[in-house]
């Protein structure tokens, strides 16, 4: 009788936590919309830029979903490549599964689809994960994109997909002039655009005058509030160092200082949460930030080995970051405030020229030789705050969720 009654209990919490799944699924992507709008591919040649994080609901692949039922005659694939494993720069090969040919976009000499690619094509498909910050490189790669689909006549769908931390908001330096068209940061916008994907698409081709022929196939359930995690879509690593929302979160707030002298938590298991180096005092370091008491976050003393990217194999000393509270998170403060406290503990003699290596991806070189020079973390904010607004309004018409 006992048994029977567990058995009974165990089916129950079974059927609960299948219940709590489907009510825990609040958003459909794109890819979800358009397999329910076959009239968009009937009849054309397509060609699909995607990775392993382009799937649907259910975690089912895009090329698993369009072959062979409709005409896919190649794939472009982005940094990381199909299947988003790889860290450095890619050759042409092909699709294990299916046998289709797949085009590096992520080459030394090669960022976009050449005219020959696009000759035996109709449409292009872009759809990829992206987080939300101006130095990714996955838009560049769909910018890219959209000009040759210009250059070439042809139709671009977006598929869209959240922003994985558009509740952080827009913040940061506009894009200096001289770092316009950069891969990873190509045009004039904040650090952070608090859009989709697909909205990015439709404001980058309107206001920046691409005219490319695009049509965004939109989520349905999303609001920009929701973190990726409170939208029920199945996790997949948009590229090989998120490996989770904290990692997300952690590359959103001081990913623009990669290219200082340190470690970023590049092979550990909390990259984008494990900042450091060698030369580092750790408890100075995070006795440093947590005197700031920045909203939201916290900071832990550390010391880690990581297995690959900077100091590999070398013990670093250093601070995590710990997300306590998202929503009461300031991203730019936190930014200003993890930069300057780094920039004081890197060695002098190399601390310059290690300085000026994020001027691209913070976006303004006068902006960082401020936090250099002490200005406070409230002129810095204010130096900034027009622009912002600007880009906030610029950006209004082109946002399809409330």
């Amino acid at each position: 009788m006992r048994h029977f009654i567990s058995v009974i209990i165990l089916v129950l919490l079974a059927g609960t936590s299948f219940v709590d799944a489907a009510k825990k699924q609040k958003v459909r992507t794109g890819l979800d919309e358009l397999v329910k709008k076959p009239e968009l591919l009937e009849n054309k040649r397509i060609a699909l830029i995607v990775n392993h994080s382009s799937i649907d609901t259910r975690g089912r692949h895009i090329i698993d979903l369009l072959y062979p039922k409709f005409k896919v005659v190649k794939i472009f694939a982005p940094e990381h490549g199909v299947r988003g494993k790889v860290d450095e720069h890619l050759g042409d090969g092909k699709d294990a599964k299916t046998g289709l040919p797949i085009i590096s976009l992520y080459q030394q000499k090669k960022k976009a689809p050449s005219d020959q690619d696009l000759a035996d094509v109709d449409i292009v498909i872009f759809d990829i994960q992206e987080i939300g910050v101006r130095y990714y490189t996955y838009a560049s790669t769909m910018v890219l994109a959209m000009k040759a689909a210009k250059a070439n006549g042809k139709e671009m769908l977006i598929l869209d997909r959240p922003n994985m931390a558009a509740a952080l908001g827009v913040y940061g330096p506009i894009l200096e002039n001289k770092f316009h068209g950069g891969f990873a940061s190509f045009f004039p916008i904040p650090i952070t655009h608090a859009m989709t994907i697909g909205e990015l698409a439709a404001y980058y081709n309107k206001h920046f005058n691409i005219d490319a022929n695009i049509q965004v196939v939109k989520l349905t359930g999303y609001r920009h509030k929701m973190y990726f995690d409170e939208t029920g879509l199945p996790w997949r690593n948009p590229s090989p160092s998120i490996v989770d929302m904290n990692s997300v979160i952690g590359y959103h707030l001081a990913g623009a200082l990669e290219a200082l002298n340190i470690s970023v938590g590049r092979g550990t298991a909390k990259p984008f949460q494990y900042f450091g180096a060698p030369f580092f005092n750790a408890r100075k370091v995070t006795h440093a930030l947590n005197a700031a008491k920045l909203p939201g976050v916290k900071f832990q003393a550390i010391s880690f080995k990581p297995s690959r990217s900077a100091y590999r194999r070398q013990r670093c000393h250093g601070f995590k970051l710990v997300v306590t509270n998202r929503r009461k998170i300031e991203p730019m403060r936190t930014l200003i405030t993890i930069a300057r406290t780094i920039y004081k503990n890197l060695p002098e003699k190399s601390r310059s020229r290690a300085w000026q290596r994020i001027a691209g991806s913070v976006g303004d070189t006068n902006f960082i030789e401020r936090i250099a020079k002490g200005e406070s973390t409230k002129n810095l904010m204010q130096l900034i705050a027009r622009d912002v607004k600007l880009f906030q309004e610029e950006r209004k018409p082109f946002l399809l969720y409330p």
